[in-house]
């Protein structure tokens, strides 16, 4: 599986392998769903990953956050995206956001301390 790190939105694209829709896959399953049960075991039940940068092919853990179908399915809303105040970790979005090309709204600190690790 090749990856490759964007420096500006600290996303890891997986660029092999993407399914019509844009999802990256390691084996049978979506590469970011792998990431997120090597990293902290299954997905909640009733939870799905939802990708904070709306990059299908992004499987930073930091850049995914286990939400309710409901709440992924708001957060498809740019207006509702826009009103986040925190990120999953609380660093203070209103200071801390950056925009993705796809319209995600991720955290600069977040990227930051995931960039140095």
């Amino acid at each position: 599986m090749t990856v490759e790190r964007d420096p500006v939105f600290g996303c890891e694209l997986v660029t092999s392998r993407l399914d019509s829709d844009g999802y990256a896959y390691q084996g049978k399953s979506r590469a970011h769903i792998v990431a997120w049960e090597r990293a902290h075991g299954p997905v909640p039940p009733g939870k799905e990953l939802e990708h904070l940068c709306r990059r299908r092919n992004c499987k930073a853990l930091h850049h995914l956050e286990p939400v309710t179908h409901r709440e992924n399915e708001l957060r498809k809303s740019w207006a509702y995206r826009a009103k986040r105040t925190r990120c999953p970790r609380g660093h203070d979005m209103t200071l801390h956001h950056q925009v993705t090309p796809e319209r995600g709204v991720v955290c600069r600190m977040c990227n930051r301390e995931a960039g140095a690790a």
